[in-house]
């Protein structure tokens, strides 16, 4: 999944934004500041970096410099958000090597057209030949590690260390090794999306079980099962949608 850092000091633009990234299938990383802006991009070397010119630290501007003078960072696509629309703005944006601009108010088709377009050249231009838009889930090892956002926070966590992922409407709740909680704005289903298929297994419309975690397995007289998972107090219990998978793939 492509991860795209957003540094904008309003909350409320900050938050829709990061709302309307996951939606489609991006990982935001949300930055409150400047100073954070370049900490984020420094430590996890995002996909593309979205800046609000105006910040209350230092400019959208410091922090185009200080990126592109750094061999970690200056390839990475950057786009400026403002809501001044005045040609000198702009203008001085893009001669110091911005890639693109965005102005306030933001209009999602708008935004999602330049992102895309932005990674997409990147793409092309780092010689890879995997599109941009195809399913990863098959470049995923448990080895891999995936970025989560916790209280403002973002947290790097490898894919074996998942116990399982457990349904909450229009979130999950992920549970790791450490008996940690973690609550994401993302469903099943996008979930499955993503994770090795060899790793990980869909036993309810609820829950995605690691099979390396688990701990027993209880078969019940109706063909379903009931699992438990280690460093998991619960047991999840299986559906008849997907009991004759996990039959197949657990009992053969």
């Amino acid at each position: 999944m492509e991860t795209i850092l957003f540094i904008e000091d309003d909350q409320a633009v900050r938050k829709n934004l990061g709302k309307l990234l996951s939606l489609n299938n991006y990982y935001p990383i949300l930055a409150e500041n400047g100073i954070m802006g370049l900490e984020l991009a420094d430590k996890l070397l995002p996909d593309l970096i979205i800046c609000d010119i105006m910040l209350p630290d230092i400019d959208g501007y410091t922090i185009l410099d200080k990126l592109s003078k750094s061999d970690k960072t200056n390839t990475i696509p950057f786009i400026f958000l403002t809501a001044r629309a005045e040609m000198e703005s702009l203008r001085k944006g893009m001669t110091m090597g911005a890639d693109d601009y965005l102005l306030k108010p933001l209009k999602t088709n708008e935004i999602l057209k330049v992102i895309r377009k932005r990674l997409d050249k990147k793409i092309l231009l780092s010689g890879k030949t995997v599109e941009a838009n195809e399913n990863t889930s098959q470049n995923l090892s448990p080895e891999d590690s995936i970025l989560i956002t916790v209280e403002s926070k973002v947290r790097s966590i490898k894919l074996k260390d998942i116990v399982c992922i457990t349904s909450a409407g229009v979130y999950t709740y992920l549970h790791d090794v450490e008996l940690k909680k973690c609550l994401i704005r993302k469903i099943i289903k996008e979930w499955m999306e993503i994770l090795p298929p060899s790793q990980f297994m869909r036993i309810h419309r609820n829950a995605i079980i690691n099979l390396s975690h688990i701990k027993n397995i209880d078969k019940c007289q109706n063909g379903t099962f009931t699992i438990y998972m280690n460093k998991y107090e619960d047991s999840l219990p299986s559906s008849h949608k997907y009991s004759g998978a996990i039959r197949k793939k657990l009992f053969r």
